[in-house]
Parts: structure tokens; sequence; C-alpha cells
């Protein structure tokens, strides 16, 4: 153990990184062995193993670091429910939720607690891709404008939970990560709700990033996207006044959803086309974007599918034969 992690572990951590974890052992230590690359050393990780077997264990132990926290759940509690119980045994003031592979950067910590003593008080700090602001540049918004700039796609073009900093006590308050039913959106749903009460802090430049491959459990359970995206809405529609996701341009939560639907279905397209050609598989992933898109808010969105589905199947040969790269619509 270094100098430097013996120092860090013996002052107070002010930030957890909350994670769960099942049966990738080798994600998990290129996980962790990123995460133990911040430039501001002041930490600890929950991993919440979900294997009831406890094969994250050993990969916790080889690290040798006190600043990794390792805890066994006795049976598969599910991805979000992991993920809470990771939420529940941090006790520092802020947290970060991730996946055991998604990319953080090392100055993550660093920048986000620059944030947060410059602006202190709100309930979330994320770093996200904001297309009509300067790299780098603050933004701050209270409590009514901050779920419209997060959700709304021409505002705020990337978030992903990795690349936010979130006070511990706004993410219990909002119940953690929303146990509806599917994970997908549950996150989202989270870093919208943790500036429900004290509004948020955006800067526009990200800090982590999204790994795609084909443990990914977007590459399956299509029956959870239906149920993710059903639920997301009724949980923001409920949740915030409709004049916080209604400023002039639509309800924002119906143009999320679309972004999100889009990126989806042809992320899930390209994979079963170029990728592992399974028709089966595909045949299900069609018909839950099928179902989607019966969904009386998403109906809006019917023609354009179309249209993308036209572009997509005319550049299939053209991809085939390697004329240009499968990069996109």
């Amino acid at each position: 153990m270094s100098d430097r992690v013996e120092q860090a572990a013996a002052r107070a951590p002010w930030v957890s990184f909350c994670m769960s974890t099942y049966r990738r052992p080798e994600l998990l230590r290129l996980q962790l062995e990123r995460i133990r690359q911040q430039t501001m050393p002041d930490f600890v990780v929950v991993v919440s193993d979900n294997d009831p077997e406890g094969s994250a264990r050993s990969v916790v132990q080889s690290c040798n670091d006190p600043r990794i926290l390792y805890f066994h759940n006795s049976t598969n509690l599910g991805m979000v429910k992991s993920f809470n119980k990771s939420l529940e045994r941090s006790g520092t003031e802020f947290v970060v939720m991730i996946t055991d592979d998604d990319p953080v950067y090392p100055s993550l910590l660093a920048e986000m607690r620059r944030l947060i003593d410059d602006y202190p008080g709100y309930g979330i700090y994320c770093g996200c891709l904001r297309p009509q602001a300067g790299e780098g540049k603050v933004e701050t918004f209270d409590k009514d404008n901050f779920v419209y700039q997060l959700l709304h796609p021409g505002l705020t073009r990337t978030i992903l939970w990795s690349s936010c900093v979130l006070r511990r006590d706004s993410a219990l308050a909002a119940g953690g990560m929303a146990d509806y039913g599917s994970p997908h959106l549950a996150d989202h749903a989270l870093l919208a709700l943790c500036g429900r009460e004290k509004g948020g802090v955006m800067i526009n430049r990200m800090y982590s990033e999204f790994s795609s491959h084909a443990a990914n459990f977007s590459k399956a359970n299509f029956e959870s996207y239906y149920v993710g995206c059903r639920e997301f809405y009724a949980l923001m529609t409920r949740s915030f006044p409709g004049n916080a996701l209604a400023k002039g341009s639509g309800n924002v939560v119906v143009r999320h959803l679309e972004k999100w639907f889009i990126s989806m279905s042809f992320n899930l397209r390209r994979f079963y086309t170029y990728g592992r050609k399974d028709r089966e598989d595909f045949r299900k992933a069609v018909a839950a974007m099928e179902k989607i898109l019966d969904l009386p808010f998403m109906r809006g969105i019917y023609l354009k599918y179309q249209a993308k589905r036209i572009v997509f199947y005319l550049k299939f040969p053209f991809i085939r034969m390697g004329l240009f790269k499968n990069d996109g619509l």
C-alpha cells in the first residue's frame, strides 16, 4: 500500500463511490484501478456485491486499499436494490453513483470539490455536455428550473451519473434509485430528483464515459425498456409541477424520452445487425420498440422513427461493403 493511500485513508473521506457489481470481476478490477487514480484521494468506494457466491470479494481484497469497502448481499437483490444498498451503506456527505464498467476520469473529484466549495448548498453537481455553453462553463439552477435544464436534450446533450456528485441526503430523500421495475432511466430520474429541493450546478465538461459491450444489461431484458419508459414518465410527472416540465417547447420529459428512444432503438439495431446476429433477440427488441411507440405520450415520434429506419437500411449494404463506417444513422 502506497504512502499516498495510507495518508488518504487516515483522513475523513468526503465522498463515496457507490457501486453495485454482479459476476464481472475483470470489469470491477479495472474500474477500481481507475477510481484509485483520482487526483483527490480522500474518498471511499462502497462495493455492493450482488453475487450470492461473493465473486467480487477477492477482487477487492487484491487491491489492498482500506478505502475500498466490500459488502456482500446474501441474495441477488437485483441491480436497483443493490445500488441503493451501496448508497445506504455510505456515510459521507457526498456520493458518486457508478457502475463497475463506466470509466471515470482522474480529475472528477478534484474539480467537483471546487464546484461544491464555490457554489455550496445545492443538491447535485453535474459534469455534462451543454452545447449552448462554453467549454467548462459553470451554471447554477434553482429547484424550479433544474429538471428542465437537465432533461431537455437541446440544452443537455449527454448525462452520466458517474460524472456527477450528489449530496447524499438529497439522494436519500429522493428514495435512491427509483425501484419501478426496470433500471432503464432510473439513473436519470435520481439525478433529476436530487435537484428537486435544492437545485443543482452544471459544468460543461464530462468526467466519465459510457462503456458499451456485449455484457451490458441494455443488450437484453427487452421488456424492461418498455417498463422503464412508462414508469420514468409517470415518476417525473408526479414528482414535479407542470410549470417545471413545460417552458414553451412542450413537455421536457417527453422530449427526453424521445431522444432516449431513438438512441436506444438504433443502438440495438446496430448491435443485432452488425454485431451479434441473433434473429430471435432482434425480433424481441423490435417488438419492445413497437410497444413503447404505442404509449400515448410516445406516439408523436412515430414518423421520425420510421424515417430513421429507412436511412438505417439504405446504409446497410454500403456499410457491409466497407464504403463508410457504421458510425450512426
